[in-house]
C-alpha cells in the first residue's frame, strides 16, 4: 500500500461496476471548482489565503464556484490544485480503498492471464506485490468508516470486494505455485551450475572469448548483453527447469547464444584462443577467417559446456524432506542476483518479516534500491543445503535453524516451539521483535536491568541547561538543548514512573518537527527473562504522550517500530555517524568512568 499521496488517483468506473464497487460516496462526491470557460479546474483559493494555493487559481478569485462530480473532473483539473481538493467526510477513505482494490484486483488477473513459463523469479516479484500484504492496511483504512452512519454500508461493501480480491489474489499465486518447476528439480539444476561454476576455467575460457570482441556487454554495437557463461548457464538453467531433456536443452540454449553472439563481430583477432580450431584456407580474407574460428570457438564452448552441466546434473543427489527452518536475509528475492535462490519464495513463511542491516549485499546494478528483509521460511532440508551452497560466499545471507519435527507444524499455524525457535533466528537479524514486545501484558514496568541502565546514564549526562527568564535567551536555550541532543551530546532517560517529567521533555524535543539525522536508541530485547540491551539506528517519527510509545524507524529501511517507554533506555543522536553510515544495530555497551560525559 503506498503511503505519503499527496494526488487523487484516477478510478475506472468500467473496473468500479464490474466489482459491484461504484459507491456513490464516491462516484457522485462533488466539490467546489472555478475554471475560465473550457479551461482547467480549479479549486477556489479561500478568503485571506496569500500563499500556498495554484497561481492560477488566484486569477479566478472573483468567479462564483461550481459544484462539480470530482470523478468526472479529474482529468481537466488543474495539477496544482489535484492535492488542494478537499473530498466530503469519508469519501476520501473509501476513494483509497477503491484504489487500492482496483490495483490489487489487475495485478491478480495479470498473474492468472500469464502466458509465458513459470518461472520462479516471476513468482517471487508477483509474491511480492500481492494483495495480502496490503491487506491489515486497508482493513485499518476502512476501519472507521465501517460503522458511519450513512457510509457504513459503502464501507462494507468496499470491505467484502477487498477480502474476494486477496482471495483471487491467493488463487493466481497457488495456480502460478503449482504450474512452476519443481523445488528438487531447481535445486538439482542449482547445485549443478554452481558445481560447473566453481571450475575456474569456464571463466577463463569465456573471458577470453569475450576479449575477442572486445568485451563491453550491453553497449550496442552488435555486441552481446551478457558474457558467453552467464548466457549459456542462464538459458540451460530456463530449458532444464521448464521440463526439456539433454537435447533440448543443449537446443534451447545454443539457439538463445546465437542471437546474441551470433551477432557479435571480432575486433581483435590476436585475443583468439590457441590453437586455431579452423582451418585458413578457402576463406576470402584473414578477417573471414577469424569470424568463422570465433564461431566455431564459442558454438564449441556451448557444446562442452552444457555436457559438463549435464553430468553434474546426473550425479546430484535428491536429499532429505524433513522440514527444517531456515533464516533468508535479502527479502525479497527480486533483485539481479537472486534467480538462483528464487525458489524458496514458494515456502511457508514463519513469523514477521523485520530489517536487515545488510544492504551493501543487495547491490542493482540498475540503480533502484532493493529492499533489504529478512524472514524465517519453513523449507526441505534439501532445499536449505542447495541454498546455503550457493551462498556460500555471502556473510550471513542464508542461516539455517533446527529441525522440525513431524508434529512441529500444523494446517492452521505453527507450533508454539516452532515459533519461538524462529524468532530466536530472526533476533539474529533484528533483535526487537513486535512479538516479544506484546508479550509483556497489560501496563508493563520497567525490568531492573532497564533501571540500572537508566540510572547510570542519568549521572552520566548531567542535567537540562537551564532556561533564561527573557522569551529570547529562553528560546536560544531550548535550540541549543536540540541540537545538543540531535548531535548526541545530551541523551533523553525516560522516567521510571509515569508522572515524571521526561515524556515532556520528549515531547519538545520532537514536536513540531522530529531530530534530524540518524538517532541512537537503547532498548531492552528478547522476552521477558531472557532479554538483552541493544542499541538501534534509525530516525524518530513521533512520540505519543498519551500512550507513552515511541515511533522509530530502522536505519534504510521503511519499517516503522512502535517502542514503548518501558522498553526504552535511552534516545540521544548519533555522534560518530552523521552521514547515514554505519550498522543497523549493534550490542548495547554501558558508558565507561572516563568515557566522555553528556552534555
Amino acid at each position: 500500500m503506498r503511503h505519503g499521496q499527496s494526488r487523487l488517483p484516477s478510478l475506472d468506473r468500467v473496473e468500479l461496476r464490474r466489482l459491484d464497487i461504484d459507491l456513490p460516496a464516491v462516484v457522485e462526491a462533488k466539490v467546489q471548482l472555478v475554471r475560465a470557460g473550457a479551461g482547467k479546474w480549479h479549486v477556489p483559493v479561500p478568503e485571506g489565503k496569500s500563499w500556498g494555493h495554484c497561481q492560477h487559481a488566484a486569477r479566478l478569485a472573483g468567479r462564483a464556484p461550481d459544484q462539480v462530480v470530482v470523478l468526472e473532473a479529474l482529468a481537466e483539473l488543474c495539477s496544482g490544485c489535484v492535492g488542494a481538493v478537499e473530498l466530503p467526510e469519508g469519501a476520501g477513505v473509501l476513494w483509497q480503498a477503491l484504489e487500492e482494490i482496483l490495483r490489487a484486483d489487475a495485478r491478480a488477473t495479470e498473474l492468472a492471464g500469464a502466458s509465458g513459463p513459470r518461472t520462479w523469479p516471476s513468482y517471487a516479484k508477483a509474491l511480492e506485490r500481492a494483495a495480502r500484504h496490503d491487506d491489515a492496511a486497508v482493513r485499518a483504512l476502512l476501519k472507521p468508516v465501517l460503522d458511519h452512519a450513512e457510509l457504513g454500508a459503502q464501507g462494507w461493501r468496499a470491505l467484502r470486494a477487498w477480502t474476494a480480491v486477496v482471495e483471487r489474489s491467493d488463487e493466481a499465486l497457488a495456480a502460478y505455485r503449482a504450474a512452476a518447476p519443481s523445488a528438487t528439480a531447481t535445486a538439482s539444476v542449482t547445485a549443478a551450475c554452481d558445481a560447473v561454476a566453481a571450475d575456474r576455467k569456464v571463466h577463463a575460457e569465456s573471458s577470453a572469448l569475450g576479449a575477442v570482441i572486445g568485451a563491453g556487454y550491453g553497449y550496442g554495437y552488435g555486441r552481446p548483453s551478457l558474457e558467453l557463461w552467464a548466457m549459456v548457464r542462464a538459458a540451460w538453467t530456463r530449458a532444464r527447469e521448464q521440463g526439456r531433456d539433454a537435447g533440448g536443452a543443449l537446443d534451447y540454449a545454443s539457439a538463445v547464444v546465437t542471437q546474441e553472439w551470433g551477432r557479435a563481430r571480432v575486433r581483435d583477432v590476436t585475443a583468439l584462443p590457441l590453437p586455431a580450431m579452423t582451418c585458413a584456407a578457402g576463406h576470402a580474407s584473414p578477417a573471414a577467417w577469424a569470424e568463422a574460428e570465433f564461431h566455431h570457438q564459442w558454438h564449441s564452448f556451448v557444446q562442452r559446456w552444457c555436457a559438463r552441466l549435464e553430468a553434474e546434473l546426473a550425479g546430484a543427489s535428491q536429499g532429505s524432506d524433513k522440514q527444517q527452518l531456515l533464516l533468508v536475509c535479502g527479502w525479497p528475492l527480486t533483485g539481479p542476483h537472486d534467480r538462483d535462490l528464487a525458489f524458496l519464495a514458494q515456502y511457508e513463511q514463519i513469523g514477521p518479516r523485520v530489517p536487515w542491516g545488510g544492504a551493501e549485499q543487495r547491490y542493482n546494478p540498475y540503480g533502484k534500491s532493493l529492499t533489504a528483509d529478512a524472514v524465517v521460511l519453513a523449507v526441505p532440508e534439501f532445499a536449505a543445503e542447495r541454498a546455503l551452497a550457493h551462498t556460500a560466499g555471502q556473510r550471513d545471507r542464508l542461516i539455517a535453524g533446527e529441525q522440525l519435527a513431524e508434529d512441529g507444524r500444523t494446517p492452521q499455524e505453527p507450533a508454539p516451539a516452532v515459533l519461538s525457535a524462529a524468532r530466536a533466528l530472526l533476533r539474529t537479524a533484528f533483535p526487537l521483535l513486535a512479538e516479544d514486545v506484546a508479550e509483556d501484558g497489560r501496563r508493563p514496568r520497567p525490568s531492573e536491568q532497564v533501571g540500572e541502565a537508566r540510572a547510570l546514564l542519568r549521572g552520566r549526562r548531567g542535567s537540562e541547561p537551564p532556561v533564561h527568564w527573557a522569551p529570547q535567551r529562553q528560546e536560544d536555550s531550548r535550540w541549543r538543548w536540540k541540537q545538543s541532543f540531535e548531535m548526541g551530546q545530551w541523551i533523553w532517560v525516560p522516567d521510571d514512573t509515569a508522572g515524571g517529567p521526561a515524556g515532556q521533555e520528549l515531547r519538545e524535543l520532537t514536536e513540531p518537527y522530529p531530530p534530524r539525522g540518524v538517532m541512537r536508541l537503547i532498548v531492552e530485547t528478547g522476552v521477558r527473562g531472557d532479554t538483552a540491551m541493544h542499541v538501534l539506528y534509525g530516525a524518530v517519527g513521533g512520540w505519543d504522550l498519551r500512550r507513552r510509545v515511541l515511533t522509530f524507524t530502522a536505519r534504510d529501511t521503511g519499517h516503522e517500530l512502535s517502542v514503548p517507554v518501558h522498553r526504552i533506555v535511552g534516545l540521544t543522536g548519533d555522534r560518530e555517524r552523521r552521514s547515514h553510515d554505519g550498522p543497523l544495530w549493534e550490542e548495547y555497551t554501558p558508558p565507561s568512568p572516563h568515557q566522555f560525559r553528556y552534555w
